[in-house]
């Protein structure tokens, strides 16, 4: 029989949730409208368009924070910055996967890999970006765990 995930933390002060007890995080309450302001119309599209394609992986968490919008399951998956005509971004993924669709790729272990991107355009919405943020939701489920 499998074992019941362990129950996320929430910070005392601003009811987040984490997989990892005092994780450090930008503590407060943000408005994704605010993150927004002064920034192209195209920005908010692209954005809009990435939720989509998130939900369509399944139910997630969005939480606006400081500087940007990060993307939760059980943990966090994604992130985005909005910049004035384009989105950055990363997606963890569980192993390393070079890809044009990437700027730059951090290891941080074994299993935790951020892999930086930019959207510009909806045609940065390839198949393979698609199939990409499909497996970085799995990391968010923990499914890349064994």
């Amino acid at each position: 029989m499998p074992s019941r995930p362990k129950a996320l933390w929430r910070c005392p002060r601003c009811g987040e949730s984490f997989t990892t007890r005092n994780q450090w995080h930008s503590c407060g309450k943000f408005d994704l409208e605010a993150l927004f302001e002064g920034k192209a119309t195209g920005a908010r599209k692209l954005y809009e368009r990435f939720v989509t394609l998130v939900e369509r992986c399944g139910p997630s968490t969005v939480i606006p924070q400081r500087s940007r919008i990060a993307f939760q399951v059980r943990m966090r998956f994604a992130a985005l910055t909005p910049q004035k005509t384009c989105l950055k971004g990363h997606l963890v993924l569980a192993e390393r996967r070079e890809s044009p669709c990437f700027e730059k790729i951090e290891s941080l272990s074994p299993r935790s890999h951020v892999h930086v991107f930019r959207l510009s355009s909806e045609a940065d919405f390839t198949p393979e970006f698609e199939r990409l943020v499909r497996e970085a939701y799995r990391v968010g489920e923990q499914k890349h765990v064994v």
